[in-house]
């Protein structure tokens, strides 16, 4: 920047003269056309900037970009010596300039915000090269703003694009983009520089240990924070005992032991997500224990330090509140701190639930400073985290066991098996044990023989009433907050208080193993009874599918009845899935039950998984059911769970095709198209897939208990007299066949010897058996015939189904008779097929005899070769 007094060069960000100390006014020019084209360029090589895909080549054109604006400056300057040349008034220019500056300012920052608007608005309606185009639009207007950046990255991301994503937001950093009125201050920029490091394997020194002595020089250039850290360490006439009252409390502050709440906001950018608001009352010294941890003699000073608001490298551009064990020691006058680990991450932040703590644990001769993470994501985006550690120290911090981070989905289940065995090698046997039943990897702090240092907890408060008006507005007002208990000191009285909580869930879980036991039981008995029995006491069997036992009798063996358990909500209580298998086919929901802290509870009483239905279970926790009340007309539903033991419809629309051909989902807010509906579908994410799904006849296989059996027995005589009624009646037909057809041929005898005597007998035939003159006048029907004839019949559709949704399956052939299933598709699942009727044709007559296997059996005859 020049000087308009003197003509002296200056530094661009100064604002007096270095020579003559006049005030410095930037005075914008009009570019030249040599420059717009210049400018142009730039414009060009920025956005192939985000077109890179390969970090080398991103470089190369970011260096291009650089020199393209260097040699615009340079013109710039030009002009300034020029201005100064003239000698125009300073006055006058700076009035004028500083009027064209704000204004361009103004107009600049209204044609930000616009196009923003706009992104933003094709970004809501998935029209992403449109949106992609207006952010990079935004981002040569003000390449400070960080929101373009993030968008972009969202639309990359979406596209499978990720490593665009990475260079966008690689961009951003390079420019110290961020979000307005988020900027950083310099002193706590430069405080937040040091990066968290993650653990390492067993019995090694943790990257997030750090030795004063070793690390003395490294630190001296690491900005501000360490610097006040040096001068505590160099800190005198202080002991051990009153360091982190007269030290570390005046620096950091202190924790406070108590219950506090954190209201539900909106995820930046997002319209439909929610979560609570990090909490960032609580921080500093969270506990301290003075101990010999190391078993040298001479006590060290253990810290709990909660820091918040620190960069996640797990989730880059995201803040979190994060706890480090600190150990101190005294050497020689002054205390140093010799070792830090993070312990504990993403404490008190944005999970509806959370349970986090650290303790102590003695064994073998050695302090374990143990500690877990919990975090439970509910409300809008289904998720949990888990993450665990237990170290020991010996002058460094040294893991003995760990998850190596926070593990999310089934990423924690390969580390099971391991960590349970160590923890129960020094005696945490109840934690062991409940992580090999129910895969959590979080401690049991309750555990009798150790020494709880702090314990934090997050608990959602919402019920059905609140949940159901947040799910038609998705406003976050109607919610209440998550309340956040920070547990400091345990005495005796909480600690027994703690150990009761234990027991009593302990005994919950019993129950509820019982009660799920208790519903397998019920499908088990009704399979020894059969379909007939259960349709005659449906009050006996309450908790079952009638049609699922039903199927598994008509289908000759080929479909089965199978379960699992899965933890649809993610509230850490898994429910009992009921499904079948066809065929050895894909898997079908038919049954969903929870426990409501006494029973099994049937989730979907009203019969919402019917016939003709289908459920899926996304991984955010919506369940979608599409209900088929025939070829053209249904209804879809989602659905979530309240926390408390029930469902909640949160949209519906009605299927109708031929009343609605152009929009056939509706609903009273909106109508879509078919397209449109299964982009509705696809926003939600993945289906949950790779259940450990068990058929019914693994588990009950001589488990039945004595009651079932007596009435399995007794139906088994039932079945046995009844098919002995049968035999007897068939054996009373065949004699009465028997003397019917020997009167036949008695007559027909007669009838011989009347015959004119003077009649020729050659050529004439003899009158046979009536029936045998029927057969033999009656044309038969080839197997091949038949089942051309039923394609064609079905292909023409019926009232049950379109004639391209079934499909003629050959199945049994005898001499007098041609049978065979008709499948037809199951709504909202291209891929899967059921049995819709049960066909039975005539060889000699065509007489057909269609019987609706779905619903109620109908029975309809007809002949085939007239239709």
């Amino acid at each position: 920047m020049y000087c308009r007094k003197c003509g002296a060069e200056n530094a661009d960000h100064a604002k007096f003269c270095g020579k003559c100390g006049a005030e410095l006014v930037q005075i914008p020019q009009e570019s030249t056309q040599e420059e717009k084209s210049a400018e142009k360029k730039v414009e060009e090589n920025l956005q192939k900037d985000f077109e890179a895909e390969e970090t080398e080549n991103f470089q190369e054109i970011e260096q291009e970009r650089k020199q393209e604006a260097e040699q615009q400056e340079t013109k710039r300057r030009k002009n300034f010596r020029i201005a100064a040349a003239v000698g125009i008034s300073a006055v006058l220019i700076a009035g004028v300039t500083t009027g064209v500056y704000f204004g361009m300012k103004d107009k600049q920052e209204k044609t930000f915000q616009t196009k923003i608007a706009m992104a933003d608005k094709y970004l809501e309606d998935m029209e992403y090269e449109k949106a992609e185009e207006l952010y990079l639009e935004s981002i040569k207007i003000d390449p400070k703003e960080r929101k373009s950046y993030d968008k972009l990255a969202e639309i990359y991301t979406a596209q499978g694009k990720e490593k665009k994503a990475e260079a966008i937001l690689k961009k951003a950093k390079e420019n110290g983009a961020v979000a307005k009125g988020q900027e950083v201050p310099k002193k706590e920029a430069q405080s937040n520089e040091k990066p968290a490091a993650e653990p390492v394997p067993d019995e090694k020194p943790s990257p997030n240990s750090s030795s004063q002595e070793e690390n003395k020089g490294e630190e001296e250039d690491k900005g501000e924070h360490t610097q006040d850290q040096d001068k505590i360490d160099d800190t005198k006439a202080v002991s051990l005992e009153t360091y982190v009252d007269k030290v570390l409390v005046p620096k950091y502050g202190k924790c406070t032991a108590g219950t506090y709440e954190s209201k539900y906001v909106k995820k930046d950018g997002e319209k439909k997500i929610v979560q609570p608001e990090r909490l960032e009352k609580q921080k500093g010294v969270l506990a301290s224990k003075l101990k010999d941890f190391d078993g040298d003699g001479e006590k060290e000073l253990l810290v709990l330090m909660l820091k918040t608001g620190e960069e996640d490298k797990a989730k880059k551009d995201e803040k979190h509140n994060h706890v480090y064990l600190q150990m101190y020691e005294k050497k020689e006058k002054s205390i140093k701190l010799a070792a830090e680990y993070l312990a504990l991450r993403n404490v008190m932040g944005n999970a509806e639930t959370e349970r986090q703590g650290i303790f102590l644990k003695e064994s073998g001769g050695k302090i374990y400073i143990c500690g877990s993470t919990a975090n439970q994501y509910s409300l809008t985006a289904r998720s949990h985290e888990y993450g665990m550690f237990a170290v020991n120290y010996d002058g460094t911090f040294r893991e003995y066991a760990s998850t190596k981070g926070l593990l999310t989905g089934e990423e924690h289940e390969k580390e099971i098996t391991d960590i349970s065995a160590k923890l129960e090698k020094i005696g945490l046997n109840a934690t062991a044990k409940r992580m090999r039943g129910y895969s959590e990897l979080w401690f049991e702090f309750d555990e009798s023989g150790v020494e709880i240092l702090a314990e934090l907890t997050t608990t959602e408060q919402n019920g059905t009433e609140e949940l159901s008006e947040f799910y038609e507005t998705y406003d976050s007002s109607v919610l209440k907050p998550v309340q956040r208990k920070v547990t400091l000191k345990f005495d005796k009285k909480e600690i027994e208080a703690a150990a009761k909580r234990t027991e009593e869930r302990l005994k919950k879980e019993q129950k509820k193993d019982e009660a799920y036991q208790k519903i397998l039981d019920e499908y088990q008995e009704a399979l020894l009874m059969g379909a007939s029995e259960v349709q005659k006491d449906p009050e006996g069997y309450p908790n079952i599918n009638p049609l699922l036992v039903f199927l598994t009798e008509t289908d000759k063996g080929k479909t089965e009845i199978i379960y699992t358990m899965y933890d649809i909500d993610e509230s850490g209580e898994k429910e009992l899935l009921i499904g079948s298998r066809s065929n050895g086919g894909d898997e079908r929901v038919v049954g969903v039950y929870c426990f409501d802290g006494v029973d099994a509870k049937n989730m979907f009483e009203d019969q919402t998984l019917a016939e003709r239905s289908l459920l899926q279970i996304y991984e955010n926790g919506t369940m979608y059911i599409y209900g088929s009340g025939g070829a053209s007309y249904g209804n879809a539903s989602f659905y979530r769970m309240d926390g408390e033991h029930t469902v909640i419809q949160t949209e519906q629309y009605t299927f109708d095709m031929e009343g609605h051909p152009e929009q056939p989902y509706y609903n009273d807010k909106e109508a879509l198209s078919k397209e449109a509906f299964q982009k509705k579908l696809d926003s939600m994410g993945k289906t949950v897939s790779g259940l450990k799904w068990k058929t019914l006849s693994e588990r009950i296989t001589g488990e039945a208990d004595p009651e079932a059996a007596k009435k399995a027995e007794e139906a088994k005589k039932k079945e046995e007299a009844k098919k002995a009624e049968e035999k007897k009646a068939q054996e009373e037909k065949a004699k009465k066949d028997e003397a019917a057809k020997k009167k036949a041929e008695e007559a027909k005898k007669k009838e011989a010897e009347t015959e004119n005597a003077g009649q020729s007998q050659e050529g004439i035939k003899t009158p046979e058996n009536p029936i045998q003159q029927e057969e033999e006048q009656t044309p038969v029907y080839s197997d091949s015939e038949i089942q051309k004839k039923l394609e064609e019949y079905y292909a023409k559709g019926t009232e049950d189904a379109k004639g391209e949704e079934m499909t003629v399956l050959e199945q049994e052939s005898t001499k007098s008779e041609y049978i065979v299933k008709v499948t037809t598709r199951v709504p909202g699942n291209e891929t899967a097929e059921q049995v819709l009727y049960e066909v039975t044709v005539n060889k000699i007559t065509g007489e057909t005899v269609q019987k609706r296997v779905l619903t109620d059996g109908k029975t309809v005859t007809f002949l085939l070769w007239e239709n």
